[in-house]
């Protein structure tokens, strides 16, 4: 008997072949075209004809209805070496984030118990994490099951199942994916961010479980930097001139180090000290001739809010 540890255990009667799995070259991905609890259903009315060996929910719900040593029928050719995973959605859908770590559970799953290798396969001849349109005809012919959107995702599968298993870096910087073992108090420990912080970033509450596999944010996304102004036209600037934009350029002078030339302000009312700081800005540039006549184009506007 092969039952996968952390899987809701919900046996199906019918629908099977018991002692009928002669090998487990990998895991194949599935499309319910339907609801969890509907396909749970369909699979115990022994008119069905069909079952899976594990299903997932749009919320991760992991379940195993057909014992890993008897033959689920997912895939008419391919039952006697592939096991198989039915996951809730409909043609055309991509699997949730929690369906994608539940996969890579049972990929890793799989690749403990049978040796299962960590690749996609796209070939019944094959061996790792295929899909059922992967069978062609003698897996009767879905030839839309999963779906190229999910069949996208194999690789994301793959490597959060590497993680689970430790064959490849759980931490890239700003996530880390959980492995066996991990808690929230030790991935702190190691990513250098307080178990509570990693809690309010991924929005996990009491009893703050998580899952091998998991991806997790350690850290908030930066803030985007605001866009700089668009320039506002050479007649704002001079001898006379008065407006906000004056201010803005005068603000941006003194941000970028040349306070120096203002007694008072910067201010709306254009100045000497505007065309001198200007002036000196434009030639730090390394600009000479009209380029550096101190008053600001768009070239030296953009400069100065970047």
């Amino acid at each position: 008997m092969a039952r996968m540890p952390g899987a809701e255990w919900r046996p199906i009667s019918v629908n099977h072949t018991n002692n009928g799995q002669a090998e487990v070259r990998g895991v194949v991905v599935h499309i319910m075209a339907g609801t969890f609890e509907g396909t749970d259903s369909w699979f115990r009315n022994r008119a069905a004809k069909a079952s899976s060996h594990f299903g997932t929910s749009k919320t991760g719900r992991l379940r195993q209805w057909v014992d890993t040593a008897d033959r689920a029928w997912a895939q008419a050719g391919g039952n006697p070496s592939w096991l198989s995973v039915e996951n809730e959605g409909k043609g055309g859908d991509t699997l949730t984030d929690a369906q994608l770590d539940a996969n890579a559970r049972v990929l890793a799953w799989a690749h403990d118990k049978y040796g299962v290798p960590l690749q996609v396969t796209h070939s019944p001849s094959g061996k790792g994490l295929g899909y059922h349109a992967m069978g062609g005809s003698a897996w009767g012919g879905h030839t839309s099951c999963p779906g190229s959107r999910i069949v996208a995702q194999l690789d994301e599968i793959v490597r959060r199942a590497k993680a689970i298993v430790g064959d490849a870096p759980a931490e890239t910087g700003t996530t880390y994916t959980v492995r066996s073992g991990d808690t929230l108090s030790s991935i702190g420990a190691k990513v250098g961010v307080p178990w509570q912080k990693l809690a309010t970033l991924n929005k996990i509450t009491a009893p703050y479980t998580i899952r091998p596999g998991q991806v997790l944010k350690t850290k908030a996304a930066p803030a985007p930097k605001p866009k700089p102004p668009a320039y506002p036209g050479r007649d704002k600037f001079g001898p006379g001139k008065r407006n906000k934009y004056v201010t803005q350029l005068g603000e941006a002078l003194v941000a970028k180090g040349y306070g120096r030339f203002y007694d008072v302000g910067p201010g709306p009312s254009w100045s000497d000290a505007d065309r001198n700081a200007v002036c000196a800005y434009q030639r730090a540039q390394g600009w000479t001739g009209a380029d550096a006549d101190g008053y600001p184009g768009p070239e030296t506007w953009r400069r100065l809010h970047s």
